[in-house]
């Protein structure tokens, strides 16, 4: 190769080095421009998740949930912000040792996703106001619903006392209850007996309720039999001699039955967290009682 050769090389090569690195820059501008639109949708989205159930489950006063609804939105915009440029940077830095040929088509990318993304930009901007108002208003609705939640929770009624008679010899057991609330409506009370060491229920039931602002007591009776029965099922042992001394678990739940505009004064998100069992409308009670029997084949022994 001669020295000409050799020196126009060396240009080709600083050319196309050069130009790797305006792709480069090109690729960062786009991802910063796309951040620029994204970031804060997604710290608004994130305000606005976070403004649904900051004082419900993290902080009950509402003062504590205001120092983190904003940093949290604003943590969160500037991550995707930062990403987006990341990732911008990263697709432009395959292009850094393209040759000119490759260059040449490598541009009309770049540009593209950063026209785009600034005629998006401007759009966005324009309405960012509005969006902003939304989640602000959207926000101070679930602080309002979740305040409600929590007034409704303290005027709901509890069990508030709980006894269980277990007198054995086959005789049926007993369960008294009393109820004590200030809000009258209907409720659904459902029980469940299990071992100690059981995780399924032995025994349970339930029925509707209607509970006004008066002091209620109650009873229902269970069948001996069937218990000793549902246990030597459980631990599948029929027909072996089971001796049984131990403690039973009784649990209990008080469940509001609630109108359509009940549920609308509330947050979005409590009749799912109701049905999963982790609302703070569930009042729940739990004893124990000692069970003693044996059980020879399929007969129960008292």
């Amino acid at each position: 190769m001669g020295l000409n050769d050799a020196a126009q090389s060396g240009r080709d090569f600083g050319d196309a080095h050069s130009g790797g690195m305006k792709i480069q820059k090109l690729y960062a501008a786009a991802g910063l421009v796309w951040g620029l639109v994204l970031g804060p949708d997604a710290g608004l989205y994130a305000a606005r998740v976070m403004g649904s159930v900051a004082w419900l489950y993290q902080f009950e006063n509402g003062a504590w949930a205001d120092w983190v609804i904003i940093p949290f939105g604003a943590i969160i915009g500037l991550t995707v912000l930062f990403s987006c440029y990341q990732l911008g940077s990263a697709a432009g830095h395959r292009y850094d040792e393209a040759t000119s040929k490759r260059l040449k088509h490598a541009k009309s990318v770049p540009w593209a996703v950063l026209i785009v993304g600034v005629a998006v930009g401007v759009m966005t901007t324009l309405t960012i106001e509005d969006r902003q108002r939304a989640v602000v208003r959207y926000v101070e609705a679930q602080r309002q619903a979740a305040a409600r939640l929590l007034a409704l929770s303290d005027r709901l009624h509890r069990i508030t006392g709980y006894r269980v008679e277990w007198p054995g010899g086959g005789e049926p057991g007993r369960i008294d209850l009393s109820f004590r609330g200030r809000r009258k409506g209907d409720y659904r009370f459902e029980w469940k007996i299990l071992s100690q060491g059981g995780t399924e229920p032995l025994l349970g039931g339930g029925y509707n309720v209607r509970l006004g602002e008066a002091y209620k007591t109650t009873s229902l009776s269970f069948s001996a039999t069937d218990l000793a029965n549902a246990y030597v099922l459980q631990m599948k042992t029929p027909g072996r001699i089971v001796a049984v001394d131990e403690r039973f678990r009784l649990l209990l739940e008080l469940r509001p039955l609630l109108a359509a505009k009940d549920w609308a004064a509330l947050p979005e998100d409590e009749p799912v967290r109701l049905d999963e069992g982790e609302s703070i409308l569930l009042k729940r009670a739990e004893t124990s009682f000692a069970v003693r029997f044996e059980a020879r084949g399929g007969r129960v022994v008292w």
